[in-house]
């Protein structure tokens, strides 16, 4: 275990959850559930359990560093990799995994989003373990699937080729991100795709190999430093120098770029919460589909299949909606249709175009 690290991913703004999810508090510090806990402290705590805390780094935006210290106290200072700017996640996790290399050169890195609901935890942890090993012994990338079960356009799809262990690991065949409507319906109907997690394996050694291909100004300068580089500096160093190849998020760097890459089928249970849609699918609702987040008061008549977030210093009565998201928060209230997990993200791109900043 002392060769397993973490990298939780915990900068982005959150805007397919707005405006509960704000600017100046996303999503990963919210208890959606309420269970006490936010995103990023179920995540920590997920992993926790089977990875020594003093191997578990989250990687943040600057403006979120006290927010990651007030919800985890316990984590060393040394282990909170904070973004100057709000990067695309490669550059964050190449950097976060060269700092893990130069702590540990035996080091086998799990890359977790802060967003997820695991339903198994104890699954979970057995097959992220069997992960770690194979990625110990092989210099590969793994990619963590879970199998497609609706034509859902919000995922990335995995198309699983030959297969290498027991039904559960297969080399990637191809990747699409985000596909259309069509193409999701034929991807779910093949059978032969998965749903990205999100969740990526690798030892330093591959890490380090990629980004001599991908990125070698960074890694040359990264490297000549011997691992004396501070943390600022190793930042400044991808930030001022990554190439636009480095410019896109880990999944598609990897499943599009690398031709070692392996997908594991998982069934531990899991489900994306970055969008009002996936988080109304995995709540708790009435009798008619409806999901109230937090102790607000609300009387429903006539409506179902919806998803309210509002003030608890409220009463809302919702007559003759169905599949609509009603949330509000400080300055903002939102109502529209919880169909797509595009459409609140675009609504947000659109106000802070037409009001400004101050309304995200």
């Amino acid at each position: 275990m002392k060769n397993n690290y973490c990298i939780i991913l915990a900068g982005g703004e959150g805007r397919r959850l707005w405006p509960c999810s704000r600017k100046y508090m996303p999503k990963q510090f919210i208890d959606f559930f309420g269970t006490g806990r936010t995103l990023l402290q179920q995540t920590y705590d997920r992993f926790a359990q089977f990875i020594p805390r003093e191997n578990i780094f989250v990687s943040t935006f600057k403006d979120y560093e006290n927010l990651v210290f007030e919800q985890l106290p316990e984590i060393p200072q040394d282990n909170v990799l904070i973004e100057p700017v709000q990067m695309s996640t490669s550059p964050a996790v190449a950097w976060a995994s060269y700092h893990i290399s130069s702590i540990n050169p035996e080091a086998n890195i799990v890359v977790s989003p802060a967003d997820q609901h695991i339903v198994n935890t104890k699954r979970f942890e057995q097959q992220v373990h069997h992960a770690l090993d194979f990625v110990a012994n092989n210099n590969v990338f793994l990619a963590m699937g879970v199998p497609a079960t609706m034509p859902n356009t919000a995922y990335g799809y995995i198309q699983m080729g030959e297969e290498v262990k027991d039904g559960e690991l297969y080399r990637v065949k191809s990747f699409q991100e985000k596909p259309a409507q069509e193409y999701a319906n034929l991807f779910v109907e093949s059978g032969e795709f998965l749903w990205n997690t999100g969740l990526f394996m690798w030892n330093v050694q591959s890490m380090t190999k990629l980004m001599r291909e991908v990125a070698p100004l960074v890694a040359e300068r990264i490297e000549a430093a011997a691992g004396t580089v501070a943390k600022d500096e190793n930042l400044a160093l991808v930030r001022d120098y990554y190439p636009e190849s480095l410019s896109s998020s880990i999944d598609l760097l990897i499943l599009d770029t690398c031709q070692n890459v392996y997908v594991y089928q998982c069934d531990f249970g899991w489900a994306d919460v970055g969008c009002w849609p996936e988080l109304h699918k995995v709540m708790k609702k009435d009798v008619d589909g409806n999901v109230v987040l937090g102790k607000s008061k609300v009387f429903m008549s006539g409506s179902s299949n919806n998803i309210v977030s509002v003030s608890d210093k409220k009463a809302v009565i919702v007559n003759g909606l169905d599949g609509y998201l009603i949330a509000e928060n400080d300055n903002v209230l939102v109502i529209c249709p919880n169909d797509k997990p595009t459409t609140v993200r675009r609504l947000a791109d659109e106000v802070m175009v037409k009001l400004g900043e101050k309304y995200l």
